[in-house]
């Protein structure tokens, strides 16, 4: 007697895989939008973005508006009950013109950001432009 065995799965199995690998990236994209979203529409970022808004080096580079890329932003960002933290981020923008990297690292006190680099490096030329500079 001959057995015949069949390959595959049954319907209802391959259907709750199905369901199960949809769940599984539906998360993971989500985790990976929410933290991404975060370092976004941190107060550092929203300052550093706004700081290169304003820099007519940056509008002649890049152009108006800016906006925070949506790749992975590098770094890290930390802040305390007590009003301290430190950032070391590096964040993808672009522009009309172009597109760039703005580099951020300072340390936060009672509640106070101080940035000892804020810089835009644009994409292309390498060109550096420091935002904490005087005018």
């Amino acid at each position: 007697m001959v057995t015949v065995r069949r390959r595959g799965c049954t319907p209802l199995s391959c259907l709750i895989a199905g369901v199960t690998f949809v769940i599984v990236v539906g998360c993971v994209v989500g985790i990976f939008a929410g933290v991404i979203g975060l370092f976004r529409n941190s107060d550092v970022a929203q300052e550093a973005l706004a700081r290169a808004q304003r820099d007519p080096q940056v509008e002649a580079a890049l152009g108006r508006p800016l906006e925070i890329g949506w790749f992975l932003p590098t770094g890290s960002l930390s802040t305390d009950a007590n009003g301290g933290g430190k950032v070391d981020l590096t964040l993808p923008i672009s522009g009309p013109r172009g597109s760039g990297t703005l580099i951020i690292s300072g340390v936060r006190t009672r509640g106070v950001w101080e940035y000892d680099r804020m810089i835009v490096t644009v994409d292309g030329t390498g060109q550096r432009i420091d935002l904490l500079r005087e005018r």
